[in-house]
């Protein structure tokens, strides 16, 4: 029978028939991955070498901005549950064209640093607006079972212009840091332009399941499941937060390496994303399920951590750098797709706004701690990479202990979909 099918094979492999929509969403997000990609690579190396700021005050500030986006993410998922997807994805980033703009203008004339970290942290509101609307545009569009290759799609796209947009703004931040900002403004006006043009409406809320604070509260605590998630979840962006801002600083700052070799790693990352990426999908939907190759993923992440103990060389940041995107496109794509899955339909923005709230914290004490730890450890970077690499393996155990319970999970909730489908034919 078709729900004995479903039960046991969690999600399934399916590109040729997700929404056109979905589409649409995917190029979009290549747009946006390119022209926006560039500046939160580069960024703390502008708030060190351009404002002379702190490790500790880029920490503190990177932390922070982690804190506003999932507080907004918060709201901004109950908002598009009320009123829908398409109004926030369009309209919400409009703003955005002008906060880079007054970055680009800061950055050229680096006199007031706090007119440069104000116009980024309403970049980050900006983007924290339309990101519950996206995630919950991917989960109308697709059945339970085909969700992971939904998300599977955005995200190959989102890292196509991740492999160019970084290259690109390695090769101007050799001209300027500031030109950077302005590529970014110039693609959020083309993103507007197409969801404006080509994105129709995926969800119209229904009155009676309106979206209140306190029913939403009442919602995920009563989902033990889904706090439990949580907090690995924050344990998980608290050591993953390491290969992005302590990285940076690490490679340029403590090791004076050349900006292209960043350039070069997350353009290498990009595109092994778009190449390993369809082998993983398969991979998951074949065997097991995502919760536990999304453990087997962290294991690829501490394996990176290790390697990054070696020498500082190019060859190194590349080795870690391929092994950790093996990692990413086990755990990414899993994310918003278990937290789709296991919300109801009519909380989805919401559950996504809740999750992103709570693992904030592990994402700004992983910048704040993790940029004071290395600051202490400069002289001896190997055990700082070593004491990373330990945390992370012990969060890719606790995923692997929760596969069953989510198998558990999963299973009920396809047989509902099923029977409702049957119903409604």
């Amino acid at each position: 029978m078709e729900i004995e099918e479903i039960t046991f094979m969690e999600y399934r492999y399916n590109f040729r028939n997700l929404d056109r929509r979905l589409w649409i969403l995917s190029i979009v997000r290549f747009v946006r991955a390119f022209g926006r990609g560039s500046t939160f690579v580069f960024l703390p190396l502008v708030l060190i070498g351009v404002f002379h700021l702190s490790f500790i005050v880029t920490g503190l500030l990177l932390g922070f901005a982690t804190v506003i986006m999932a507080t907004v993410q918060y709201f901004a998922g109950m908002w598009t549950d009320r009123i829908g997807r398409r109004s926030i994805l369009v309209y919400s980033q409009i703003p955005g064209i002008f906060a880079y703009l007054l970055i680009f203008y800061a950055v050229s004339d680096p006199v007031y640093a706090a007119l440069a970290v104000g116009a980024w942290y309403a970049t980050i509101v900006i983007a924290a607006i339309q990101y519950p609307a996206v995630q919950a545009s991917v989960a109308d569009m697709t059945s339970v079972s085909d969700r992971l290759s939904g998300f599977t799609a955005i995200r190959l796209m989102a890292n196509l212009g991740i492999a160019v947009g970084p290259l690109v703004g390695a090769y101007l931040a050799a001209y300027g840091l500031q030109y950077i900002f302005l590529i970014a403004s110039i693609a959020t006006v083309f993103e507007v332009v197409m969801l404006y043009r080509l994105m129709n409406e995926t969800y119209v809320p229904s009155g009676k399941q309106e979206t209140r604070l306190n029913t939403l509260k009442e919602a995920y605590r009563a989902d033990r499941f889904f706090i439990l998630f949580i907090i690995i979840g924050i344990l998980l962006a608290f050591f993953t937060r390491q290969r992005g801002t302590s990285l940076t600083v690490y490679t340029v700052v403590l090791e004076n390496l050349p900006f292209l070799y960043l350039g070069y790693i997350w353009a290498l990352n990009g595109l092994l994303v778009v190449v390993l990426q369809l082998p993983a999908l398969k991979v998951m939907t074949k065997w097991g399920n995502p919760m536990f190759w999304r453990g087997v993923g962290v294991v690829f992440y501490a394996l990176s951590f290790t390697i990054l103990s070696m020498a500082p060389t190019l060859g190194v940041l590349l080795l870690s750098m391929t092994i950790s995107t093996i990692g990413e496109d086990f755990v990414s794509p899993t994310t918003q797709a278990i937290v789709t899955t296991i919300a109801p339909d009519h909380l989805r923005g919401s559950y996504i706004g809740i999750y992103n709230l709570f693992v904030s914290s592990g994402s700004f004490s992983g910048a704040l701690i993790g940029l004071w730890l290395l600051y202490v450890l400069r002289s001896f970077s190997a055990e700082y990479w070593n004491y990373i690499a330990v945390g992370t393996l012990a969060v890719a155990f606790m995923f692997i202990a929760l596969t069953a319970a989510f198998r558990k999970r999963f299973s009920a909730i396809s047989v509902r979909e099923v029977k409702i489908s049957e119903a409604r034919a």
